[in-house]
């Protein structure tokens, strides 16, 4: 597995290059996004396939004053009380994953300043999830169907297109299973119906250029590892 910094604020030219080179942005300008390069990235991304062309999605995005007040109301909720999501959010992992996850989180704290044994750094640097991470637009996904195996599936392929063409326009994004962590707290920030689940969300932006943080790249198992030829 390579370790490498990589520059995040330029423009992907291939889907290639956009798979290559996107990873999760910790750190934004505060330039806001036009809203039709928004309008571009969601409507293509709606192109995403899913089982019997369901389309078990729906997105809402906010930004200026709508996205600081539910961030304030978010990161109020986690600071007070423990998450209770919509979705059983993974408890086991086998040994080689827990590694990796280990090792990621050592990294981004060593490369965000953070000692390992300094808890209050760590809780203050979890809780920008809430706050979108500084980044001006957040997103939200909810979905009204019965939550199963396939429809993760479908809202998966939505989410890696967002990432993608976010990328292609030059904008950085982190998907957050964690803003699905108080689902209340949005549902009447949006004025949601009950039945309309939020699954998560994630936080959109131009990356911080002269950022150490964003240009941290994660590592990926190598082919020989995960792939066989038959």
């Amino acid at each position: 597995m390579n370790e490498e910094l990589i520059p995040i604020h330029e423009v992907a030219n291939t889907v290639s290059e956009a798979i290559e080179t996107r990873h999760s942005i910790r750190e934004y300008e505060q330039t806001p996004i036009p809203e039709e390069v928004l309008q571009r990235i969601f409507a293509k991304a709606l192109r995403s396939p899913s089982w019997k062309n369901s389309q078990p999605w729906k997105v809402h995005i906010l930004s200026g004053e709508k996205r600081k007040e539910l961030a304030e109301s978010l990161t109020n909720a986690a600071k007070t009380s423990n998450p209770i999501p919509e979705t059983n959010w993974p408890e086991s992992y086998p040994s080689d994953a827990k590694k990796r996850m280990f090792d990621l989180g050592m990294k981004i704290y060593g490369v965000a300043g953070i000692d390992r044994k300094d808890k209050e750094a760590r809780d203050q640097f979890m809780l920008r999830n809430f706050s979108f991470f500084g980044a001006p637009t957040a997103v939200f996904i909810t979905s009204k169907f019965d939550l199963n195996f396939f429809v993760g599936i479908d809202l998966g392929c939505f989410l890696q297109s967002v990432l993608l063409l976010a990328r292609e326009e030059g904008l950085g994004t982190f998907p957050q299973a964690a803003l699905g962590a108080f689902p209340d707290v949005v549902r009447n920030a949006l004025n949601l119906p009950k039945e309309e689940k939020v699954i998560m969300g994630l936080s959109i932006g131009y990356p911080k250029a002269n950022s150490e943080l964003n240009r941290y790249h994660t590592p990926r198992e190598g082919a020989d590892d995960l792939i066989r030829f038959y």
